[in-house]
């Protein structure tokens, strides 16, 4: 895919608790390559966030999206869940996805978030 490639994260639910005193700060990173990311606000205490931030990436030939679920702490950040989005799966400009955060060996999820995405067609 080439071109402009607008990215909004509406919002994640049902993610993991990372803390043990309240629920987790989470934040969304996004990238096509890793020496470019884009990243939502933190969300407090909640694990069920509404973002609705809308990023702009220039895609040069890039096949995927990816994404990074990270609780916010005060010592260091914890990882939540990982995921992507094939760029292919646009179809007419435009889509609408759920991205799952497997735990490993995909057994279960800890969580998704919820991604619109629109290019120039």
């Amino acid at each position: 895919m080439k071109g402009p490639l607008k990215v909004t994260v509406v919002e994640a639910k049902n993610l993991k608790d990372e803390d043990v005193l309240g629920k987790s700060d989470p934040y969304v990173e996004l990238w096509l390559d890793k020496n470019y990311k884009q990243k939502t606000t933190t969300k407090t205490n909640t694990l069920n966030p509404q973002y609705n931030e809308t990023f702009t990436f220039h895609c040069d030939g890039h096949r995927h999206l990816h994404l990074r679920v990270v609780d916010k702490d005060m010592m260091s950040d914890d990882e939540i869940g990982t995921g992507q989005v094939n760029l292919s799966d646009i179809k007419n400009g435009f889509a609408e996805v759920w991205v799952k955060l497997p735990k490993m060996l995909g057994l279960m999820s800890n969580g998704e978030v919820f991604l619109r995405l629109e290019t120039a067609a």
